[in-house]
């Protein structure tokens, strides 16, 4: 949107005078230009010497937001005046900032990657029991408990497997000052909750912006509320809410800003998508919030209004062949275009990731790789050309690791990740390591191409045409979560994958899946027939292209 005019409702959201403010945004109405202004907006009504601070989820959404920042404020004064931290790195901040106040031992505290707590578990015995003993550590870690605590509260939970696992897992990382994901937060929220502590923040941060309210947990709400007093923004959008299982309280947490904001603002143009994508998904999220309809801001802009098709395939491998062969398609005809296949779980892209396995006349990233990222590749590249040339890629992961920030912990574990993978390389050194892997623009958060991913990697992301793949019972909805609130999760995180796209948007399925014993007949999701579609074969697709997207 960068270029454009702020509309009339984004521009209330962005000036609102109210120091507290809930913007409900709903995928592509400019959520993040609307954060953007609004940070230059509260700015103006700081004190000397404060600075607004913005959080967010991932490492993605905070590059989306810094670049949007960028072009509304400038690089150095959004540099100098707002602070863009994720969740789990602003916790960190906090942790390494004042830990010694609880207690901790900085000298050799070791920081989370997300294979420690795996790691940890197989190391304790794992087993049958690893998820629930993972899963009782995060339930008990939802609060402000010291070590003590922590060890206090698994010994009332009985003495079941998993709880012993738990127990094991735990004693270990005390003794090896070592934290977890879940410790990051539950230190920073014991650090904010002491007032000396607390009233350092809220000095600094005159302003807080929180991007996607609806995937708090009460515990990072709290984090949010604490670091700053003054004006609070939060956006989002409850339809988006996809990430109970990581703790996530949409309703209760909504509940609880609107105590603190009042009455939102809602966004209801889209500036993302065709009047053909936006029929598709309004399709599904009317069936979950009547009203929730969106419209095309701008519906002269898309060529034949856009497309929007369903297909259905005799099996996985011809629907991995018709993907790559629509891709391709796509591709020959507008060479800049982003693709996106998403799935919902990954026993699902075999067949797929087979299919776009080799050498390819376009770029293909699979998001499931930090090798694939583009920023963390460049970090490497950057780096690693002002080494000696006979660097080794065990001295190279160093002198990287060493120019990221402590705090930002899902950076220096991509780039640990990435180095897993060069090391398994033929190369001896780590120049020749890093010939290996080819650069993408990494000012770019979704470049051409094609790009593999499921559907929890891609929210917030927007592709030119998306390919949501396998609407089949047991994969959408997932076989785990077909009832109660947890199959009401399931159809919003269809509605995330639709919502990607802004020029075009296919579903598929295939009449036979793949099981433990040999093929078998699929049964087409409970949603299928209630996607609004305008094409149902891929040749109406092509004929689409043809008319519509070609070259010059």
């Amino acid at each position: 949107m960068s270029g454009f005019e702020l509309s009339t409702e984004q521009l209330e959201a962005a000036t609102s005078t109210n120091d507290h403010l809930l913007i409900i945004a709903p995928p592509g109405c400019g959520k993040t230009e609307v954060l953007a202004h609004r940070a230059a907006h509260q700015i103006q009504l700081l004190e000397p010497n404060q600075r607004v601070l913005a959080l967010t989820f991932t490492k993605r959404a905070r590059s989306n937001l810094e670049e949007r920042l960028r072009s509304v404020l400038g690089g150095a004064r959004a540099r100098r005046q707002v602070v863009v931290r994720n969740l789990h790195g602003f916790a960190a901040q906090i942790v390494l900032s004042h830990g010694r106040t609880i207690g901790l031992d900085m000298e050799s505290l070791e920081l989370p990657k997300t294979s420690t707590m795996r790691r940890a578990m197989e190391a304790a015995g794992g087993g049958q029991a690893m998820y629930d003993a993972e899963k009782i550590l995060a339930e008990i870690k939802r609060g402000p408990l010291s070590d003590a605590e922590v060890l206090e509260a698994l010994g009332q939970r009985g003495r079941s497997e998993a709880v012993l696992l738990a127990g094991r897992v735990e004693r270990s990382r005390q003794v090896a000052n070592q934290l977890h994901y879940d410790d990051l937060l539950r230190h920073a929220q014991r650090l904010l909750r002491i007032p000396a502590v607390a009233r350092l923040y809220q000095a600094h941060f005159g302003a807080v912006l929180v991007d996607e309210f609806q995937d708090l947990s009460l515990q990072q709400l709290d984090l949010a509320l604490l670091g700053c007093t003054a004006r609070r923004t939060f956006a989002g959008d409850p339809l988006q809410g996809i990430f109970s299982w990581a703790g996530a309280a949409p309703a209760e947490v909504e509940a609880e800003v609107r105590r603190t904001c009042g009455e939102p603002i809602r966004l209801r143009e889209s500036y993302r998508s065709s009047p053909r994508v936006l029929e598709m998904v309004s399709s599904i999220s009317e069936q979950v919030d009547p009203g929730s309809a969106l419209v095309s801001a701008r519906p002269e802009d898309w060529p034949d209004g856009g497309c929007s098709a369903a297909l259905v395939l005799p099996d996985r491998d011809t629907e991995a062949d018709m993907l790559l062969r629509l891709a391709g398609s796509i591709l020959e005809r507008t060479p800049q275009a982003s693709v996106g296949i998403i799935i919902r779980s990954k026993w699902r892209n075999e067949q797929i990731h087979g299919a776009f396995d080799d050498e390819k006349p376009y770029p293909v990233r699979r998001w499931d790789l930090a090798v694939d990222d583009p920023g963390i590749v460049a970090l490497i590249k950057s780096t690693v050309a002002a080494l000696p040339r006979g660097t080794t890629i065990a001295e190279a992961r160093l002198a990287v690791l060493d120019v990221v920030d402590p705090s930002d912990v899902d950076a220096r574990e991509l780039v640990d990740d990435a180095f897993d993978a060069l090391g398994k390389s033929e190369a001896g050194t780590a120049r020749a390591a890093v010939r290996t892997i080819s650069a993408a623009d990494p000012n770019q958060a979704v470049g051409p191409g094609v790009h593999l991913l499921n559907a929890h990697t891609g929210k917030g992301q927007q592709f030119d045409w998306v390919f949501v793949v396998g609407l089949e019972e047991g994969h959408l909805p997932d076989r785990r979560s077909s009832e109660g609130e947890a199959l009401v999760e399931e159809q919003r995180v269809l509605l995330v994958m639709l919502s990607r796209a802004r020029h075009g948007l296919v579903v598929t399925r295939s009449r036979t899946n793949e099981g433990r014993y040999g093929p078998y007949a699929a049964k087409q999701s409970r949603w299928w027939s209630g996607v609004q579609v305008q094409w149902s074969t891929a040749e109406e697709i092509e004929a689409h292209l043809e008319e519509a997207l070609q070259v010059g």
